[in-house]
């Protein structure tokens, strides 16, 4: 007997969700929308509440539901969906707020280091365009690389949590990221930055 959608939205009860909940475990990826729909309202004000960016929020939530999917074996053995899903988004808030705050103090101490040096002619050069450059060499990354080079700086994903997402080996995870890390020290140096800033520490730490 199939799920009443309609129904599911509407009421949201016990048995139709579990119900749901087995059809997203064996891959169905309709049964998944019809679960991020019903909870998207009410995830996405927390999110919002906690983060204070709308669109914090929104990369959140999608970032959630994409760790709930990849990891829907696992709701075979949840008997709070609702809870299940807050605890998945306000790890993914906590990460946020950790990463932003972490470059809240980059931004800080470069620009600190800006003020007391402004001989150097190297520390001169605008942070937006080290960003920029760094942007690009990104972009010519292979694709595998890119992701996870994205997940690891863009998102702040951990070498284990990565190799979990995209299901391979911790080793290739790292490998990757030192290979991405030398090309984009190579797109630097081609551009005269041979230095370190606080800033480009961030995107050369090997997590």
């Amino acid at each position: 007997m199939g799920i009443d959608i309609k129904k599911f939205m509407v009421t949201g009860k016990t048995e139709d969700e579990h119900k749901l909940i087995e059809k997203i475990v064996e891959g169905d990826e309709q049964a998944f929308s019809v679960l991020f729909f019903k909870y998207l309202p009410v995830l996405q004000i927390f999110a919002t509440k906690f983060t204070k960016s709308d669109d914090a929020a929104e990369e959140i939530i999608q970032d959630a539901f994409l760790r709930v999917w990849l990891n829907r074996d696992k709701l075979v053995e949840v008997e709070n969906v609702k809870a299940y899903l807050y605890k998945y988004v306000s790890n993914e808030c906590l990460s946020y707020l950790r990463r932003k705050l972490k470059e809240d103090k980059m931004v800080d101490a470069f620009t600190n280091k800006q003020l007391s040096s402004h001989n150097n002619t190297a520390e001169e050069i605008n942070l937006n365009e080290i960003t920029k450059i760094i942007a690009v060499a990104v972009e010519k990354l292979p694709e595998q690389r890119k992701n996870i080079y994205q997940l690891s700086r863009r998102d702040g994903k951990s070498i284990p949590e990565i190799a979990e997402i995209l299901n391979i080996s911790p080793n290739t995870v790292k490998n990757a990221l030192v290979i991405s890390l030398k090309s984009i020290r190579l797109h630097l140096n081609q551009h005269g930055i041979v230095f370190v800033f606080p800033i480009v520490c961030f995107f050369f730490k090997i997590k």
